[in-house]
């Protein structure tokens, strides 16, 4: 028996699916996913004033506690930096700001020209210091802090492993292409993940996946300003500018889901050579989308995320 649901969150629509004994536990667990997803998009979001990471970025290098959700979260993040030398980079909030994207997308005027936006190169993680012992973060004065796609990986993480602890016998949690399966699918076909291409919007494949995570970055889809004056929100961390490597977008298979995008973010960044050379030396799967359609596979996305 499974239940199903749609919603908005954390600036997207998530599809929350889960299989189990009887349609009052699968309802049960949906119910609880889209509480818990709304629950970290208050902890974690950058537009919500009173939020852990808005009283970190106004913290001014002072130490903040901060929920175990949220110091996670910064874990994780400070170790997708580490992973990836940089090219996954959390601290681009004031690069973001700086080109326009400095409030909720939905508020974005997207076809009205701003002003020729300053470039901030992202100051990196080195300085962040995460305190288990008092549950504490601090972010280095100057440094702020930007949870975007990782957010997104994670809750779907942290919410499909809870409602599998729970009892479910199968789950998918897609927060904005960021998705996370575990265990039992509804039909006999198992999971089944169609990928739709970023510039024709049809389908790249159908991933096969038996556990695990997909995340994908489409260049296309946070774009605003005017033909000719285009800005979108992947910035590379070594510039501050929106980048443009000749890719599209990147779809990446691992086994969780802020890992996933971390390496999505960071191929991305580094284009079509480098980003293939990267996720080889992760042992992950992917796809990486040229500028011109063309679609470049990595690894064996047929089979499970590994």
């Amino acid at each position: 028996m499974h239940a199903q649901r749609e919603f908005r969150v954390m600036g997207t629509t998530a599809h929350v699916l889960v299989e189990a004994a009887t349609v009052e536990a699968a309802e049960t667990g949906v119910a609880h996913a889209q509480t818990r997803l709304l629950e970290l998009e208050r902890r974690w979001s950058r537009f919500v004033d009173h939020s852990d990471v808005s009283v970190l970025n106004a913290a001014h290098g002072a130490p903040v506690i901060v929920h175990p959700d949220t110091r996670l979260l910064v874990e994780r993040a400070v170790e997708g930096w580490h992973r990836t030398d940089g090219r996954f980079d959390p601290t681009v909030l004031d690069a973001m700001c700086a080109i326009g994207y400095d409030r909720d997308f939905d508020a974005i005027d997207r076809d009205s020209p701003d002003p020729v936006p300053t470039t901030i190169p992202a100051p990196g993680c080195a300085g962040i210091v995460v305190d288990r012992v008092v549950g504490a973060v601090r972010l280095p004065r100057g440094v702020r802090f930007d949870p975007g796609g990782i957010g997104k990986g994670l809750a779907a993480d942290l919410v499909a492993e809870e409602l599998m602890r729970a009892g479910a016998h199968g789950v998918l949690v897609n927060v904005g292409g960021d998705l996370r399966v575990e265990g039992r699918a509804p039909g006999a076909g198992g999971w089944v993940i169609d990928l739709a291409h970023p510039i024709t919007g049809e389908s790249i494949t159908h991933l096969h996946v038996a556990g695990g995570a997909v995340a994908s970055t489409w260049r296309t889809k946070r774009t605003w300003g005017p033909a000719g004056d285009e800005r979108h929100h992947l910035v590379d961390p070594a510039t501050g500018a929106p980048a443009y490597p000749g890719l599209a977008g990147t779809a990446v298979l691992a086994a969780q889901g802020w890992w996933a995008e971390v390496l999505a973010k960071a191929a991305f960044v580094d284009g079509p050579e480098r980003g293939r050379a990267a996720l080889e030396r992760h042992h992950v799967s992917g796809y990486l989308v040229a500028d011109d359609g063309g679609v470049q596979e990595v690894g064996r996305t047929a089979a499970r995320a590994a």
